[in-house]
């Protein structure tokens, strides 16, 4: 802790014995790491009613920080999916971005086909009617 930090002072209880704990953190954040702390110790008493003290205070340190490390390790999984969603969501977006460019260009090609296909039904038309009339014309 530096000098220039806000203590607070708390008093907690854990497994029946009062301890002043003196942090740069709030004090209820302080209270609710000293409830969980106690939480454990008591359920490690509870089930052996043989320990000393110290022995539960090691066993519950033990507990603790083998709930941390499975934590951490949770932690870096959770990461690297995460890190995979991103590189997935990444490729999704070039490929959206492909295939959008896919449908401008063939929209711009069936709009060309479409002026092709128009100017030629008009000279088919044109042909059609001009055989037709001299065909008329010749009887």
């Amino acid at each position: 802790m530096e000098e220039n930090e806000k203590k607070s002072t708390a008093v907690v209880r854990i497994n029946g014995a009062d301890y002043t704990i003196v942090s740069t953190a709030d004090e209820e954040y302080v209270r609710h790491v000293a409830y969980y702390v106690d939480k454990k110790m008591q359920e490690l008493c509870k089930n052996d009613r043989r320990l000393s003290t110290a022995m539960a205070a090691v066993l519950t340190s033990v507990n603790i920080a083998d709930d941390y490390f499975r934590s951490q390790s949770d932690n870096e999984s959770l990461r690297a999916q995460l890190l995979k969603y991103a590189e997935e969501a990444g490729a999704m977006r070039s490929a959206v971005t492909r295939m959008e460019s896919d449908v401008k260009r063939l929209t711009e090609e069936n709009q060309s086909l479409r002026v092709s296909n128009a100017r030629l039904d008009a000279e088919l038309k044109a042909r059609t009617g001009q055989t037709s009339a001299g065909a008329h014309g010749g009887r």
